[in-house]
């Protein structure tokens, strides 16, 4: 059974909440990163079943219920499916690897705002007969908080991956013992060994599972503004124009506008636009600079603003900002359109 103590956490509550439901057709088209922010369960369409599990997750996240109880919660839709017996694993698999994503990506943000007080971060695999050689290989060993490698290997890393990372002060990494490393060693050759027996196993490739090799809380909360930017113009119209929306209406927007880092989608320009200016994408990108010159908005009003912008037949806009009056356009920059201040 997964042990939920630590949750719910804020950070965690958010994260689910503001994901994206989709169908399995159109969650498979998605890179590994954009999938951090959506919803599908392989065999059930987007509707009112996937709903259900979607709101029991959810239920799981903010209570603290049990896989047991999710199992009841969404029992018809689970039998319908034949995910009993043998085939019982699925929904483990639904459950855990959902619930441990949205703990990691909590984890990471704390961890993250700890700054300096925890510099030095640890992975910390459970170490039992379940636990992937790989993932085994890795428990114990400690980078910078800093270091590239938590782009790889932050947790999850796999399916029902039970992996976490825990930061620590340099005064207790030398009481652990534990040499902080600088080199990455993913890639290289390992021979994990045995948990039974303490013998060598074959030597292996030091990798996530496929599909994991990436970090989910740095996606969502760093850099989840760029890789949705980069993956809308991929999508269909319905599922580009509700990711925007929920994008911007959720958490994500407004965290974003409070520590501003590279630049945010906050709008869709139509061909007629595309041709009038020379971009070669819908997108419509607010940069940190002008972020900063209208952060004192808010995010909702922000939005807001920012939707009637992009949706201006000139890409022109007038708003108060602390009662002045500021002028934005949509300004072309190497084919990327961007919210520019005049």
């Amino acid at each position: 059974m997964i042990e939920l103590t630590p949750l719910p956490m804020t950070e965690a509550q958010q994260f689910w909440a503001d994901k994206v439901q989709l169908g399995p057709g159109e969650f498979a088209k998605l890179s590994a990163e954009a999938k951090v922010r959506a919803f599908a369960v392989s065999g059930i369409a987007k509707g009112e079943e996937l709903n259900t599990v979607f709101t029991a997750m959810q239920r799981a996240i903010d209570q603290g219920t049990t896989l047991e109880q999710f199992k009841e919660e969404c029992a018809g839709i689970f039998e319908r499916r034949g995910w009993t017996g043998k085939r019982a694993w699925r929904i483990d698999n639904v459950f855990r690897t959902n619930i441990q994503t949205a703990y990691n990506v909590g984890q990471y943000k704390q961890l993250s705002e700890a700054g300096d007080a925890l510099p030095i971060w640890k992975y910390s695999a459970i170490n039992d007969r379940r636990t992937r050689p790989t993932h085994r290989a890795m428990d114990g060993r400690a980078w910078p908080a800093n270091h590239p490698i938590w782009d790889t290997w932050f947790p999850p890393n796999g399916f029902r991956c039970r992996c976490s990372v825990v930061g620590l002060t340099e005064a207790q990494a030398r009481r652990e013992g534990i040499e902080v490393e600088e080199t990455d060693p993913t890639n290289t050759l390992v021979e994990p060994t045995d948990p039974d027996t303490g013998a060598r196993m074959p030597a292996r490739q030091l990798l996530p599972d496929p599909g994991f090799a990436h970090n989910p809380g740095k996606v969502y909360w760093q850099g989840m503004g760029e890789a949705i930017a980069d993956r809308l113009e991929q999508w269909q119209p319905p599922v580009r124009v509700q990711a925007l929306r929920d994008l911007i209406e959720g958490p994500v927007f407004a965290h974003w506008l409070a520590q501003p880092e590279g630049n945010f989608p906050v709008g869709l320009i139509d061909e007629a636009a595309m041709a009038r200016t020379g971009a070669t994408v819908r997108t419509v990108r607010l940069p940190v600079e002008t972020a900063g010159e209208l952060a004192d908005l808010g995010a909702e009003r922000l939005g807001e603003v920012l939707g009637e912008l992009a949706a201006s037949t000139d890409g022109t806009l007038t708003t108060l900002v602390n009662g002045r009056a500021v002028r934005l356009r949509i300004e072309v920059r190497d084919g990327r359109p961007l919210v520019v201040v005049d």
